[in-house]
């Protein structure tokens, strides 16, 4: 036997049961580190009830006087129909569900027809989808010409969509939305960490005490952060560098490395390649839905016209945030080369970009804003060229430092605050 010609086909609830649930629930679902939510109904809503503050009453006469109404906070998952298709030529797809089964000892490898080989070919499909759907939920862009990772928008597009305003309604605060200049010192993982909860709103602060909260960070910023905690010089640190960590924390708030590095050549015209944020895990949330949708299902079977074994798959997935103000993000800039003096009347600035362009291209232009002692804004240069070269303002007032401010295609802004 060199080729597998048994079809496999899963809808209706074979298709929940044994393809899709054990993909996205149970420990699978844990390890994506956010809410994921499967085969809830369409449209996918996620629901907050607001606490209503001090609810307390002196019970000083009878009756009662009648409280406020909870208030619901909604937001809706817009999901996307999409699907899944892989094509192997007939002898590799063989060896590679042979080799899924070789280890085994319960298998008789003279009828491989039975449901070890059905599991295999299952386990590898499912394996491709569920990387598909992890890859798409950070870095998906529908706008992306390409059309890699594509089909729905991710959470860094939606960070990267926000306004950034205050609600109006219901006075909550807005998303902090920074920039930050990656490799441009010692010890910068760290301090962008410190950026990170120093400049996250009360609501998000006060949610550490629930575990919930967690610093998703590229991997550029992960291993940066590893190696500066590698060089602290006591004996805890040596011995973690030698046996090595099972897990990075900031201030008691796990460091989880999202593992997109090998996706970043792919999206890095129109998204940052290096970046970190933190949130509560509970304020993300994946949707993904098999059963509201006419025509879904897995199917697997032989070509004999191309000698090729297939793959298809039909279901929707979409993802959203559902708090703005619990979500603090950090893009990473590529500027080089930072210089700057400060005189009396004159501000002067010289500034590189990287070269490959991969931590800039997200980038439409640059602000330069002078600040004073008291932390006001007394001079707004025009933008500056993505290719900036030597910058010189004369202004009548005091600077005390300066800030970047970089636009992003999409309109957001990027504040890289602090730079002395």
């Amino acid at each position: 036997m060199s080729k597998i010609e048994q079809i496999k086909s899963y809808e209706g609830q074979n298709l929940d049961t044994i393809f899709f649930r054990p993909m996205l629930t149970g420990a699978n679902a844990e390890e994506l580190g956010i809410k994921v939510m499967y085969n809830t109904p369409v449209p996918t809503t996620l629901h907050f009830w607001k606490r209503n503050g001090d609810i307390l009453r002196k019970y000083t006469s009878s009756g009662w006087s009648g409280g406020e109404p909870a208030t619901k906070l909604q937001k809706t998952i817009n999901l996307s129909k999409v699907k899944a298709e892989m094509a192997y030529s007939a002898e590799d797809y063989f060896s590679t569900v042979f080799e899924l089964i070789a280890a085994r000892s319960d298998v008789n490898f003279e009828d491989l027809s039975g449901t070890e080989l059905e599991e295999a070919e299952t386990n590898l499909f499912r394996a491709s989808i569920a990387e598909s759907i992890r890859s798409t939920m950070w870095y998906g862009n529908t706008l992306r010409s390409s059309g890699v990772l594509g089909t729905f928008d991710g959470f860094l597009k939606r960070f990267m969509d926000d306004d950034c305003t205050e609600d109006p309604v219901s006075g909550e605060n807005a998303m902090v939305r920074l920039g930050y200049i990656p490799n441009h010192k010692e010890g910068w993982a760290e301090a962008l960490l410190k950026q990170l909860w120093d400049n996250s709103t009360d609501q998000l602060r006060a949610l550490r005490s629930e575990g919930q909260l967690a610093f998703f960070v590229s991997t550029d910023v992960y291993n940066a952060y590893e190696e500066e905690l590698d060089g602290v010089a006591i004996e805890a640190a040596y011995l973690a560098k030698q046996s090595g960590r099972e897990a990075l924390y900031y201030r008691g708030i796990p460091v989880i490395d999202l593992r997109l590095s090998g996706y970043a050549s792919k999206v890095a015209g129109d998204m940052p390649t290096s970046f970190a944020f933190l949130t509560d895990r509970r304020n993300l949330a994946l949707a993904v839905n098999t059963s509201d949708f006419p025509g879904t299902e897995v199917r697997m079977w032989y070509n004999p016209d191309v000698m090729e074994n297939r793959q298809r798959a039909i279901f929707m997935a979409g993802c959203d945030f559902l708090f703005p103000e619990l979500v603090t993000v950090a893009f990473g800039v590529g500027l080089v080369g930072l210089e700057s003096q400060i005189s009396e009347n004159q501000f002067s600035m010289i500034a590189g970009v990287e070269g490959a362009g991969e931590q800039l291209c997200w980038v439409e232009s640059f602000y330069l804003n002078l600040i004073n002692p008291s932390g006001e804004v007394v001079v707004e240069k025009e933008p500056m060229a993505v290719s900036a070269g030597s910058i010189s303002y004369d202004g009548d007032q005091q600077v005390d430092h300066y800030e970047i401010v970089a636009k992003s295609h999409f309109g957001g802004e990027f504040v890289i605050k602090g730079l002395k």
